[in-house]
C-alpha cells in the first residue's frame, strides 16, 4: 500500500472514530430531550436498557462493564433506582461475594414508555437511511465489537 493511501486510510478511520462518538452524543442527547418531559435522566434510560438488553439477573460487575462506568459509580445509580423501585439486587448464586441485578414489574411498565421515546427518536435520526446503509453500518460495529471483545479476554 502506498504512504498516501496509508495517511488517507487513517484520515478516514479517524474520521470515522469522530462521527460515531459525535452520532452516539446527539443520539443521547436527543433521546434526553425526548424523556426529560416525564422525568427520566440519561442515567435511568440507560440503565433499564442495558438492563433489559442483558437479561435478567445480570451482574452489577458486568453491568459496569457494559455500561462503561466505573463500579463506585454504578452503585450510588443503582441505589437511586432502587429506591424507586425500578430495580432491585439480589445475591449471586454463583458467587456471595456479588450481587445481580433485577428490573422490576416497575421498571417493565416505564420500560413500555421509554421504548415509545425511543421509536420517536431513532425514527427521526435514522429517516433518510437506507436498510442498506444500517446493514453497511451494523456489520462494521459489529466487526468493531467483537475486536473489543477478543482485546478483553486477552
Amino acid at each position: 500500500m502506498q504512504i498516501i493511501n496509508m495517511i488517507e486510510l487513517e484520515q478516514r478511520r479517524v474520521e470515522f472514530i469522530t462521527q460515531l462518538f459525535l452520532a452516539r452524543n446527539r443520539f443521547r442527547l436527543a433521546m434526553d430531550e425526548e424523556l426529560k418531559p416525564r422525568g427520566i435522566t440519561d442515567a435511568t434510560w440507560r440503565t433499564l436498557f442495558y438492563l433489559e438488553q442483558q437479561g435478567d439477573g445480570i451482574t452489577q460487575k458486568d453491568l459496569a462493564l457494559v455500561m462503561g462506568i466505573e463500579s463506585p459509580g454504578l452503585v450510588r445509580l443503582l441505589d437511586r433506582l432502587e429506591a424507586r423501585h425500578l430495580l432491585e439486587r439480589r445475591p449471586d448464586k454463583h458467587d456471595r461475594r456479588a450481587k445481580t441485578v433485577h428490573l422490576t414489574s416497575h421498571a417493565n411498565d416505564l420500560l413500555e414508555e421509554l421504548h415509545l421515546g425511543a421509536e420517536k427518536v431513532r425514527g427521526a435520526l435514522l429517516e433518510d437511511i437506507s436498510s442498506d446503509e444500517l446493514e453497511v453500518c451494523l456489520r462494521v460495529l459489529e466487526k468493531m465489537v467483537a475486536v473489543t471483545a477478543k482485546a478483553a479476554t486477552t
